[in-house]
Parts: C-alpha cells; sequence; structure tokens
C-alpha cells in the first residue's frame, strides 16, 4: 500500500504503452493491390529506372593437360602415403618415369640381347658368340652414354631404368658371390639372380623398410659430421654407374662426396636392423660387418661392395658409413688394387661363360614359355614400351618414335587400316 501511495504521488498514474494498441508498427502509406506474379516487378525500387541487359559468361578454354603416368610417378615421390595415389595406378607398360623420357641418349639395355635364333647352337657356337658380343659390348658404349644412364638413374630404385639396366650386369652387391661361387649348381642359381629371376619383393620385410627410411637421416648426419672436418665438403645423390670399357660392371653407391681437400669419393650407408639401438654386442658378431675396432672386415661382402664402387666410379677411396641411433660409425676405405686385380678378372670371366649366353639366349627364364616380344623389332619387351590403342600391341619407345606416352596412340599397321 505504501508503495501505491508514493507512485500516486509522483504522477505515475498514465498508462504504459504495453496496455494499449500496437503503436509502434506503422502500416505502409503506399497502396498495394493484389496482381498477377508476371505483372509483378521484383527489382528494388531504385533499380527499375536502369535497363539491365544479361551479360553472357564467355568459357574460358581448358588448358589443364591430362594427368599422365609421368605426372603420377612424380606425385607418388613427393607424397607417397596420399591416400588419393593409392588408387591411381601406372600403365601396364608403359613404366617410364619423368627422368627415364627426358633422358638423351642411352645405351640399349643387357637383356635387348636376346636372339631366339641363337637357343639352337651348341655350347662350344655359343660361347664364341659371347666373345663376339662382348667385344660389341665394348666397343659400342660410349661415355655420353654412361653419363645419361647415371643422370637418368639417380632415384635408384624408383626408377624403371636403374632396374632395367643393372639386369644382367654385376654390381657391387653381387661381386662376392660371383668372386667365392664354386660349385655348378651355385653358378647358375647366381646367374638368375643377376638376371633377376623370380625376383621376390622384399619392401616390407623390417629390415629392408629400416634401411630405406633412415637411409636419408644417415646421410644427412654423415654430411653434418664431415662438413666439419673437410673444406667446401658437400654429397650428391648417384644413379647407376658403368665404365664403357667394362660394360658388364655397374655400381649403384648412396651417394657421390666431395671436398677440396681430399676430392671424390664414393659412399655407401648401412642402418643394420639388428644394432639399430646401438652397436652393443656387435663385437661378437662374427657376421657383423665391422671388427672390435669398428673397422670395415676385409672378408666380408661389403669389402668387395666397395671396391667395385671406386673402380667403376673412378675413385680412391669411399666412405663407409654404419648408421645407429646411438653410434655413426664413418671409415674410410682406400682402393685396394691387389684385390681388384684377383676379382676382376674372374668377374669378367663368369660374364662371359655363364651370364652372357643367358642373356642371348634366356634359357633359364621362366617367362619364355610365352615371351611378351615388341611387335616392331620382336626383341622382349624391356625399358620403357608403349601399347597400340588398337591392336593393342607392344612397341619400345624407340620402334614407335616416340619419347613419352601418347593418348590414344596408334601403330603404322593401324593407321594404314583406317
Amino acid at each position: 500500500m505504501f508503495k501505491v501511495e508514493v507512485w500516486v504521488r509522483m504522477g505515475k498514474t498514465e498508462r504504459c504503452c504495453t496496455s494499449g494498441t500496437n503503436m509502434w508498427i506503422h502500416t505502409s502509406k503506399r497502396e498495394v493491390k493484389p496482381a498477377r506474379l508476371s505483372e509483378i516487378c521484383f527489382r528494388k525500387a531504385k533499380r527499375t529506372d536502369t535497363q539491365l541487359k544479361p551479360v553472357r559468361v564467355k568459357r574460358r578454354q581448358n588448358n589443364v593437360n591430362e594427368l599422365t603416368d609421368e605426372d603420377i610417378a612424380e606425385l607418388k615421390l613427393l607424397a607417397p602415403n596420399a591416400a588419393v595415389l593409392t588408387t591411381m595406378e601406372l600403365s601396364d607398360t608403359d613404366s617410364a618415369t619423368e627422368s627415364d623420357t627426358e633422358a638423351g641418349d642411352l645405351p640399349e639395355p643387357l637383356v635387348a640381347l636376346y636372339d631366339a635364333n641363337l637357343r639352337c647352337l651348341c655350347k662350344n657356337q655359343l660361347q664364341e658368340r659371347s666373345e663376339e658380343t662382348f667385344e660389341k659390348l665394348r666397343m659400342g658404349l660410349t661415355n655420353e652414354q654412361c653419363v645419361n644412364l647415371e643422370l637418368t638413374t639417380k632415384n635408384q630404385a624408383q626408377s624403371q631404368a636403374w632396374h632395367t639396366h643393372r639386369n644382367g650386369r654385376i654390381t657391387s652387391t653381387t661381386l662376392h658371390r660371383v668372386y667365392t661361387v664354386v660349385t655348378e649348381t651355385a653358378k647358375l642359381n647366381l646367374v638368375k639372380q643377376v638376371m633377376h629371376y623370380n625376383k621376390q619383393d622384399l619392401s616390407h620385410v623390417p629390415a629392408v623398410l629400416w634401411g630405406r627410411d633412415m637411409e636419408d637421416t644417415a646421410r644427412r648426419q654423415y654430411t653434418e659430421i664431415m662438413k666439419a672436418q673437410h673444406s667446401n665438403f658437400e654429397v650428391e645423390l648417384c644413379g647407376l654407374v658403368v665404365r664403357p670399357d667394362k660394360p658388364h660392371l655397374g655400381a649403384s653407391p648412396d651417394g657421390i662426396a666431395n671436398c677440396t681437400c681430399c676430392g671424390k669419393a664414393t659412399l655407401e650407408i648401412k642402418c643394420p636392423y639388428k644394432y639399430r639401438d646401438g652397436l652393443t654386442g656387435s663385437s661378437e658378431d662374427t657376421q657383423f660387418c665391422l671388427d672390435k675396432a669398428l673397422q670395415l672386415k676385409k672378408n666380408h661382402e661389403y669389402y668387395h661392395q666397395v671396391q667395385l664402387h671406386m673402380f667403376v666410379c673412378n675413385t680412391q677411396y669411399c666412405d663407409f658409413v654404419v648408421w645407429t641411433k646411438q653410434v655413426v660409425a664413418i671409415n674410410r676405405i682406400t682402393r685396394d688394387e691387389e684385390m681388384l686385380q684377383a676379382v676382376l678378372p674372374k668377374a669378367e670371366k663368369f660374364f662371359k661363360q655363364s651370364i652372357l649366353p643367358e642373356l642371348l639366349t634366356r634359357s633359364m627364364d621362366p617367362l619364355m614359355q610365352s615371351p611378351t616380344v615388341c611387335s616392331h623389332c620382336q626383341r622382349p619387351d624391356f625399358g620403357m614400351m608403349i601399347d597400340c590403342a588398337k591392336c593393342k600391341n607392344h612397341f619400345h619407345y624407340t620402334c614407335a618414335r616416340v619419347r613419352r606416352k601418347v593418348v590414344d596412340w596408334c601403330c603404322e599397321q593401324c593407321k594404314n587400316d583406317e
């Protein structure tokens, strides 16, 4: 009651706006009459006096090139785990990478020596043909071809040319077995290994995965260590190296090191999965490559490997690096001329007598029951191949006279039939 009395004395007795009719929404002063939809103008009032003409949109020409196998291969190198790339497969026969297609003059791979007509020769005749072929290989291989091959195969295992040109060659990884092989059965198995018959996929093996994944880390740490000890030290990747005078040999070091104080050297990196956490206990391991002083054992297969690196790449020393999480052991191995003089003649003899006859006849190749050959030259598929869009036959890039994949390419026979 006191509040009401005070409210009346203050004159607060007028009605509030909410107690009456709606006063804040005023009706429009324009007179709006109903009309048909076709007669109603939906433009704003300020635009009714302007005649707007519709603008025709000009469609731009699509200048984007079709995604090729070379593009997919490059993307896989940049982002190998990208989900979209798992559904994009390269052509079954056109397996060239960008570096392969842009390369200059390359030597023919040794697998191109196959001639079906030679399979009927007797052993002595085949051996004479092998000697003649070996001399032709030495005379036909040029320095420019070897340089182009090394540049083309710098990606090594990710380069198709690297795989193709290693077939039939004695490489650094097989030199030890070639030098120590004795029995005829072992020789046949070694020839199959050099020819890469029945090659198994080892990419899922933990030791192989570890070595591949840690190689870049090991190379980077090696470079940091050596930069502190040498002047203008640098390391670059290396492809497959072949000497013109020794076409049966090949080496793929993990890098080429160079400095102003010591010159050029090859690099070989090992990341042992067994001792990935450290070298504890390795001195008691007779199969391990390092001795108690962490020096490379001369009777180990890796010693032959680095020696062939130096011979093929024409260097005087090789840095042999064993990388673990705790220890980085760097061995500077000098060139062993005495060992090379004992090993290399035996390797050449084994190539002429065992590997070269197999290159010419492929008598042990399990795939030769139904060989796939180029429809133009009738030689087996190797390197970069292209399929005719109509007849589906295979052709070498050189036979088809192309340098890269051509969409809807047709062979001369199909073109003439049109």
